[in-house]
């Protein structure tokens, strides 16, 4: 079983991936034991980049160093490589997002820059490619900010360990994993091709990037990982190197007028993607999703009202999300496969969850993420059991494993596609001989979900139906389940109850809720209806 879970895990890799995991192991290793440390030594000289108005940060450190990341607090002495509050967080201490926020002075910034340079040696992440790349954006901003009032010297010596970094991550970009990181690698070469005017930089990012955001951005605009999250983070990077290229005399470089049309058409369908999946200004938090990672839908919208962007609202296609409104109920059906396949990392084993609001309030909620460590809470998170779809057997439809780990996955097939019913089947458990289908009929006053499960009388199946925090369970009847927003009725259950259960909206953060278990063999109808709209 291990040898098939490691299969079907690895089968689903572009050998590029293979071939670099394995070059910078190689790497890696011959480095350790020759006692090789990279060269912070080379010098180039920077000149600081116009940009139009950037959004806002989020205060992150305080007047006493005292860093929040994660709604964890810590007390910064000085310890970049602070491994105390797991890996996650140590990745947004080194990403120094807080030289972006309005209350940091330049002093301060300043400081942090220098004692991050004079202890980078002792850093065992100062050299991963992805700190390097969110790190460089934000020192080019602040650089480019403050120019004015930065001394020689210390330009000098930033430069000199800045241009050094980049010179690390042009030779170590991403390619082991791709997706997202691998993006986020050449953007941030796009900024050190600009401050630094390397044309070596430039053809590295211009390269992959004319050629990833074609395949990262769906034609719908979603971004192609299905995480609302990360699109988010995405499309502010987007915008950033827009702005970057839009605000600099970028002609120097070959190619860079199609570029930069290149982004603003791809910056447009993830605008619009954004419109017509959240509700109110709330991204839906599906696969590895939560509040106060990415910069909020209403900033977001005006960084590229600010750069002179206007979109359209889009329609839900290849995202495989649909958006359901009404006069009293909003609803996400998620009909999407795994994500994108060859790195599934962001990805949950929910096939056919949703998300349902009452009023503008949520009523079903998804379990959410409050961590990426591997463990029995990131498993669970993961878990199709962790979603308001159906579980058979007690196991997931897709099996994810580890902390960022997909073997074998689910892929659904769409055969009605609203705009009032919406239907779908999965071969999730199809090496059991089971088929799953599942169909939402959206009516005005009610939402009624259909599923059938075929190919087995003796398989076990539970349908889950997690309750947003605040909302009470007023009571248990046969087949009915009143709650203070809406009633719950079902057709075709074995046993009906209700467990508590904890949800997250934000990293280590867990809330205290409600989950409706449904226990049923073959077919299960359930309606949503008499919603109290407040």
């Amino acid at each position: 079983m291990q040898f098939l879970r490691y299969y079907n895990t690895v089968r689903f890799l572009r050998l590029e991936q293979v071939f670099f995991q394995a070059c910078y192991r190689l790497c890696s290793i011959m480095r350790r034991l020759l006692g090789l440390k990279h060269s912070y030594g080379r010098y180039r000289k920077g000149f600081p980049v116009a940009l139009a108005p950037l959004p806002a940060r989020p205060a992150t450190m305080d007047s006493s160093k005292t860093v929040t990341f994660l709604n964890i607090s810590h007390k910064f002495c000085g310890v970049w490589d602070e491994r105390s509050h797991g890996d996650l967080w140590r990745y947004n201490l080194n990403y120094m997002d807080f030289l972006m926020q309005p209350s940091l002075t330049v002093e301060e910034g300043c400081a942090m820059i220098e004692s991050f340079i004079d202890t980078a040696h002792a850093n065992g992440i100062a050299d991963d490619p992805y700190p390097i790349s969110l790190r460089g954006i934000n020192w080019i901003k602040f650089v480019s900010l403050h120019k004015s009032v930065l001394g020689e010297e210390f330009l000098h010596k930033t430069d000199t360990f800045l241009y050094s970094q980049y010179r690390i991550l042009s030779r170590r970009t991403e390619r082991h994993l791709l997706a997202n990181h691998y993006l986020e690698n050449a953007f941030s070469l796009l900024f050190a091709a600009l401050y630094f005017r390397d044309l070596g930089f430039w053809k590295r990012a211009s390269c992959i990037i004319s050629s990833q955001l074609p395949e990262q951005v769906l034609p719908d605009g979603a971004h192609f990982e299905l995480s609302p999250m990360y699109h988010c983070i995405i499309l502010e990077r987007l915008l950033d190197c827009y702005n970057l290229l839009h605000s600099n005399a970028a002609g120097a470089f070959a190619g860079a007028e199609a570029l930069r049309v290149l982004m603003l058409d791809k910056a447009r369908a993830m605008l619009s993607w954004l419109d017509s999946v959240v509700v109110g200004d709330t991204i839906p938090l599906l696969n590895d999703s939560a509040v106060n990672v990415a910069l909020p839908t209403p900033a977001l919208r005006d960084y590229a009202i600010r750069l002179g962007i206007t979109w359209d609202k889009g329609c839900l296609v290849e995202s495989g999300y649909r958006h359901v409104k009404k006069e009293k109920y909003e609803a996400i059906i998620d009909m999407a496969p795994i994500g994108v396949s060859y790195n599934p990392g962001h990805s949950h084993a929910d096939t056919g969850t949703f998300l349902l609001w009452c009023g503008g309030a949520p009523l079903i909620v998804d379990t959410g993420t409050s961590t990426y460590t591997a463990g029995e809470r990131r498993s669970y998170e993961r878990s199709t059991m962790a979603h308001n779809t159906v579980v058979v057997n007690g196991t997931s439809s897709s099996e994810v494993w580890g902390a960022f780990r997909c073997a074998r996955r689910a892929t659904p097939v769409i055969f009605s596609d609203g705009p009032e019913c919406y239907s779908f089947r999965h071969d999730g458990y199809s090496a059991r001989g089971i088929c799953c289908t599942r169909g939402f009929c959206c009516k005005e006053n009610s939402l009624e979900i259909t599923d059938i499960v075929e190919g087995s009388t003796q398989a076990e199946c539970m349908a889950y139906f997690h309750l947003s925090p605040g909302t009470s369970v007023v009571g248990v009847t046969q087949g009915l389940v009143l709650t203070s927003k809406a009633l719950f009725s079902f057709v075709g259950f074995t046993s009906v109850y209700v467990e508590d259960v904890h949800v997250a909206c934000e990293y280590n953060t867990l809330l205290p809720s409600k989950r409706i278990c449904v226990a049923f063999k073959g077919n299960l109808k359930t309606t949503v209806s008499e919603f109290k709209v407040e």
